[in-house]
């Protein structure tokens, strides 16, 4: 919209009581496919942000193989995963994320792996969407050196925007209200920095280690 457009939309909106006109705006999306299915340009885009991904047609079985590889001990799970938590293996201390960091803080940082349920996927950057709310808080992606993030395959969206979008409509259903959730992130990867003499150094602000399964 052009410096005149403007101008004329707040002659506009002052002459008639302020009831300026609104135009849409269409986004476009910038980024270039890659590849022709949104689930191999997804699975491309994530691996190289550094995560390991998996597709899996059984979680239980999944989940408890990476558990194992990561020598897991205590697990850390949100209360809206698509796991029955007695399909974890019994040589794991489940530990369900159901109190205030403020009642349990000293067990909470000594918890090393946590499984998340992520609410989308964007396609075009390799990344997860994630939306905080009493099932599933914030701190769960964060504080765990290990995070296991589980991703349907239908909720693959192309872009940012669509993400956005999806989460949006996915806490306004959740909640039956139009108030949006405290936090929406996005998740690249594991956590890392090259702050210090440029060399990149994983896990400072999040886990070292993250395995997106798609299901």
């Amino acid at each position: 919209m052009s410096r005149n457009e403007i101008l004329e939309n707040i002659k506009h909106g002052i002459a008639t009581n302020n009831n300026i006109p609104k135009n849409d705006v269409k986004y476009k999306n910038p980024m270039n496919h890659t590849r022709e299915s949104l689930l191999e340009e997804y699975k491309l885009n994530q691996s190289n942000n550094k995560a390991i991904v998996l597709e899996s047609d059984n979680l239980p079985k999944t989940i408890n193989e990476i558990l194992t590889e990561v020598n897991a001990s205590k697990i850390l799970l949100n209360n809206d995963l698509a796991i029955d938590t007695k399909d974890i293996n019994n040589n794991y201390q489940t530990i369900p994320y159901t109190k205030s960091i403020d009642f349990v803080r000293e067990e909470l940082f000594n918890i090393d792996t946590s499984v998340v349920e992520a609410r989308c996927g964007v396609a075009n950057v390799g990344i997860v969407g994630l939306s905080s709310n009493p099932a599933s808080p914030r701190l769960a992606s964060l504080i765990t050196n290990n995070c296991i993030y589980l991703l349907k395959k239908e909720n693959i969206v192309e872009s940012l925007h669509e993400g956005i979008n999806f989460i949006k409509q996915y806490e306004k259903k959740r909640s039956n209200t139009d108030i949006l959730p405290s936090n929406i992130i996005f998740v690249a990867g594991p956590s890392r920095t090259a702050d210090i003499e440029l060399q990149t150094i994983f896990g400072v602000h999040g886990p070292r280690v993250v395995y997106v399964v798609l299901y």
